[in-house]
């Protein structure tokens, strides 16, 4: 076959393709489309369902009206939106032209059958709600009107602009084969072929040069690629893919040779507060800098890559674990050092994980893998050392998995219930107040206290649904206790991330109003790392409750930043001792100074304090004596379920009122 044969053949099978290209890519962008509205819809109607549930609660059917509409003119893809009871009654609309009394389904479909297919031709779209009014279960369901005219208009419109780039594309790829590759690319080797085929007797000057221009720009173009297929083009290091492909081949080599070797993974310590205090100019310079370094302290045998980030990868061939560890080591040593940046002195740290093949793995997943649980484990040591993979480390973080499972399970399946401890008022061995704990009554293991699973809650595994679950089982055992005349303060813990959560204050608002609380009996514990590790989120929204009658405790006070002075200008009212002082208390009852002096100090600026953990009478007299205002602990009961606190106190009320006769 001819050249020019060849070069029609291949425009041929070029618009071929690119047809081909267009029409799939229509599919895919329409389906795109449909996937992006189908999930911001979802995302919607999930909010809408969440604070509807959270007004019929309150019984604000008032409210209601005024939160349908704000969500109809928020949303163009909303017509109209409906409440209605599930006898069939419209409760509430956000049309103010509907009149009929009941509300009948028109090709309506559940929230979960929503998909691609049929989100341009529903008309009503379903959520189910679930409302618990005084212990019954009220069923309403939401019913959302589709503007199937704007979303039809709106899957066109976009379409229309994802298609003509392509377009423009194809339209720009063929003027510049007309323009440069048909005359100064195609044409010379169309000549060459000629010339070859003995149809011309010489090749002219100009295209021999030009010819010879065109060889060299194609062996600069194909190092270039080559570098950016391969190379990390801020660092100068191998890229993800490649140190990857290199690990790959490392490990087939390691197999035939029986030879071992290692894998490290660095990842450098608070990176991101260089970037937000020095910008990302810097941040870069300094990783630049750093590659240097790392470069400048392996073997040439060795390879390093950046996998992405701040986060390094090395493959260091024929040392044993402890040469390794040693090495690395040093490297942190060495970065204790600042790195003179534009001008600015910046000291970094780095977390290293390790894993030694084939000990810790024999395939590139599981290297990965184990090499980062390692890394994330120094992170968890304290940061800026190294760990090593072992098979107790992942067992522990297999176990952490399991454990996360179990929580969400045992959540679903209500394995929780609260325990209420008795805090008695010193002076006239009164009841005063009760906190609440969790407690997780597994059905193998047992109880299961807070101390083994609520650290992994504070984690991120359902902290928010458990904290909300936590405020409204106490709330509504307060609200009972009250009707069957015990009057004491709820004290409940407090979770830093629940409370930084966007809707906290309006969730604990809501259930308040739910069980008609009074807001003056509740009283919220939070931490000394609360209060001084987010000092300036966590003060707004305590001014705020605070504003409404909600009272605070200091919990644990002692075993963090243990200063009062702090206290003067927060809305603690209490703060709780922690254990740790009390036992400090001897049966001969010397002075414990620093227990005094807190007390005291309390005292000054108005904080009345809790004592934690107290078990022995002596220890009693000696906090009655020094002027402690309240006591906690199993001196006087352990944690006890809602119907044995309600014997606990009437028991102590009945014996006091004897003592007074």
């Amino acid at each position: 076959m001819s050249f020019k044969k060849l070069n029609l053949t291949f425009m041929v099978l070029f618009v071929g393709f690119f047809v081909i290209t267009i029409l799939l890519h229509y599919t895919q962008t329409v389906k795109h489309i449909h996937t992006i509205m189908i999930d911001n819809l979802r995302e919607s109607v999930s909010d809408m369902k969440f604070d509807i549930k959270a007004i019929l609660n309150n019984q604000d059917t008032i409210n209601l009206k005024a939160y349908l509409d704000r969500q109809k003119a928020g949303s163009r893809m909303i017509k109209e939106i409906y409440v209605v009871k599930e006898d069939g009654t419209l409760l509430r609309t956000s049309d103010y032209l509907y009149e009929k009394n009941y509300f009948k389904e028109e090709n309506t479909i559940s929230l979960r059958q929503l998909n691609t297919d049929n989100i341009s031709n529903i008309d009503l779209l379903r959520s189910d709600i679930k409302v618990i009014d005084h212990d019954n279960i009220v069923h309403y369901s939401m019913y959302v009107k589709m503007d199937k005219k704007y979303i039809t208009n709106s899957v066109q419109q976009r379409i229309g602009v994802q298609i003509i780039y392509p377009l423009l594309f194809f339209i720009g790829v063929v003027i510049f084969y007309l323009l440069y590759i048909k005359n100064l690319i195609m044409k010379p080797i169309m000549i060459v072929d000629d010339f070859l085929r003995g149809i011309v007797q010489r090749i002219p000057k100009f295209y021999i040069r030009e010819f010879n221009h065109l060889s060299q720009n194609l062996q600069n173009n194909l190092k270039e690629l080559k570098e950016l297929a391969y190379f990390d083009t801020l660092t100068g290091v191998y890229n993800r893919k490649a140190i990857e492909e290199i690990l790959k081949k490392k490990i087939i080599e390691a197999k035939k040779n029986k030879h071992p070797f290692a894998v490290v993974m660095i990842d450098l310590d608070h990176f991101k507060k260089v970037n937000d205090n020095y910008g990302h100019d810097i941040g870069d310079l300094l990783l630049k800098e750093i590659a240097k370094v790392l470069q400048s302290e392996i073997r040439t045998l060795d390879h390093i890559g950046r996998l992405g980030g701040d986060e390094f990868l090395i493959i260091i061939d024929t040392i044993n674990n402890v040469d390794i560890f040693l090495k690395l080591q040093k490297l942190i040593a060495k970065f204790k050092e600042p790195f003179h940046i534009e001008g600015n002195d910046i000291i970094i740290g780095m977390s290293i994980g390790g894993v030694m093949y084939p000990e810790d793995g024999n395939d590139v997943i599981t290297l990965l893998k184990n090499v980062d649980i390692a890394m994330y484990q120094a992170k968890h040591e304290g940061r800026n050392r190294v760990v090593f993979f072992s098979i107790e480390l992942g067992k522990k973080i297999q176990s952490e998995i399991e454990l996360e499972k179990e929580i969400r399970y045992a959540f679903e399946h209500n394995e929780f219930s609260l325990k209420y401890q008795p805090i008695i008022d010193i002076s006239s061995g009164k009841v005063v107040a009760v906190e609440a704990l969790i407690r997780w009554e597994h059905p193998v293991k047992g109880t299961i206290y807070p101390t083994e699973f609520i650290p992994f809650v504070e984690k991120g595994c359902c902290v928010k649904e458990i904290g909300v679950w936590v405020f409204d089982r106490a709330c509504k055992q307060q609200k009972e206790w009250s009707k069957n005349g015990i009057d004491v303060n709820m004290s409940i813990n407090l979770s830093v991330k629940h409370m930084h959560a966007t809707n906290f204050y309006d969730v604990m608002n809501a259930i308040i109003k739910k069980y008609d609380v009074d807001i003056k009996k509740i009283s919220l514990e939070i931490t000394e790392y609360t209060l001084m590790q987010y000092r300036e989120t966590t003060m707004a929204m305590l001014n705020k409750m605070q504003h409404d009658g909600m009272t605070f405790r200091l919990d644990d006070f002692g075993t963090g930043y243990s200063s009062l002075t702090y206290l003067k200008d927060t809305p603690i009212s209490s703060i709780k001792i922690d254990k740790s002082f009390i036992d400090g208390i001897t049966p001969d009852k010397k002075p414990v100074h620093l227990l005094n002096a807190i007390i005291n100090l309390s005292h000054a600026i108005d904080v009345t304090t809790i004592a934690e953990g107290v078990e022995e009478a002596y220890q009693v007299e000696y906090l009655k004596e020094i002027g402690c205002d309240m006591i906690q602990g199993y001196y006087y009961s352990k944690a006890l379920d809602g119907k044995a606190f309600e014997s606990y106190y009437q028991s102590r009320e009945s014996d006091k009122e004897k003592s007074i006769e």
